[in-house]
């Protein structure tokens, strides 16, 4: 199976992404030097209760609607 992976160039800082099977280094598309495979950050969003966001906005919604 393959995945999804980010390299970056020890070059010329080119990020790109790979869809290969957990090779440490690639070369790169640019200038053909070694690229090294990085750790990306992800943006995970939790929906449903139980999340802290999520209970806090419907406590504060509930308050206001509330007071009204």
């Amino acid at each position: 199976m393959l995945k999804r992976f980010d390299y970056k160039c020890t070059e010329c800082n080119h990020t790109e992404e790979h869809w290969t099977h957990s090779e440490d280094y690639v070369s790169c598309l640019e200038c053909g030097e070694t690229a090294k495979r990085i750790i990306s950050p992800i943006r995970t969003h939790y929906k449903g209760t139980g999340w802290p966001d999520a209970d806090e906005r419907w406590a504060k919604d509930h308050e206001r609607a509330a007071r009204k």
